[in-house]
């Protein structure tokens, strides 16, 4: 077995988790033997802001490097430290508390910001380890976190697929029996780029087809962006189990006036299913006029 003497350590708030970041990552874990993944982040910081904590891009983090051997995750809760500068004592022992359990001999530190090449080298301690810090190289790839949260969409394939399931939008269609959910879920999954539709919500999530919005047949989850309410006979039933899902602000009952060309309502429905997932989620498309 190889003697890991080599330790990475490359640390951020990773709010989301992108390419850019995977990129510098496997680069640190080429040139090292083992890496050390530290997000770290307090409470109401950038990510907090937008439903990611800190302990959830742990979560998140864990999952998208579950099959690496040489890459490990670590948290670095910030919340209870004093600020900068005053707070860089205290940070800088919590951080090294996280490598007491490593033997490397050598231990690089890949950093974003010129303040931590400072600030780093001046706390190094003096033993027998060899310590290095590093700027990581940011202008290769220009994809930002900041970019992915105000527009995640339009980012979708630089987010790392564990943090897609945050920035997905949920749509779930109901009614009652033979009321045509199934047959409006699939052709509203089609109509918005082939998004993946299922009765489970973790199975269209992880689908590959998956690009930012999926569709959920008579299925509720408190997690939805929107409930299509296909009306029914069976509505004073359905209105009570989406208020013990507290969804009844997320829902649109769909329209169900026939006329003389649309006999059973069907085109109506879909059209107000489109213009309610537009005004919902916030994602556009072009639609046929009446």
């Amino acid at each position: 077995m190889t003697e890991k003497t080599r330790l990475g350590v490359y640390f951020g708030t990773f709010a989301p988790f992108h390419k850019g970041h995977q990129q510098q990552i496997y680069k640190c874990a080429a040139l090292n033997d083992q890496v050390l993944l530290v997000v770290s982040g307090y409470t109401h910081d950038r990510g907090d802001k937008i439903g990611l904590p800190l302990a959830l891009r742990y979560h998140y983090l864990q999952e998208a490097f579950a099959d690496e051997e040489d890459i490990e995750v670590a948290m670095l809760d910030e919340t209870d430290l004093p600020p900068m500068p005053q707070g860089w004592d205290a940070w800088f022992k919590r951080l090294f508390d996280l490598l007491k359990n490593y033997q490397s001999q050598e231990i690089t530190f890949y950093v974003g910001e010129p303040e931590y090449v400072t600030e780093l080298s001046a706390r190094f301690p003096q033993d027998l380890r060899t310590y290095k810090v590093e700027m990581a190289d940011r202008q290769d790839i220009k994809i930002s976190a900041t970019d992915i949260r105000e527009n995640p969409l339009l980012y979708w394939n630089e987010i790392n697929p564990a943090f897609r399931r945050h920035f997905t939008k949920i749509v779930g269609i109901i009614g009652g029996r033979q009321s045509g959910k199934s047959t409006l879920a699939r052709r509203l999954a089609r109509t918005f780029n082939n998004a993946p539709f299922a009765k489970d919500i973790e199975q269209a999530i992880t689908s590959a087809g998956n690009q930012g919005i999926i569709f959920i047949d008579n299925t509720l989850s408190p997690d939805m962006d929107l409930v299509l309410l296909i009306p029914s006979d069976n509505d004073e039933a359905l209105l009570r189990e989406i208020a013990e899902q507290a969804l009844a602000e997320k829902v649109v009952r769909l329209d169900d006036k026939e006329t003389t060309r649309d006999t059973r309502a069907y085109l109506g429905r879909y059209y107000h299913a489109i213009d309610a997932i537009s005004q919902y989620t916030g994602i556009q498309i072009d639609r046929l006029k009446y």
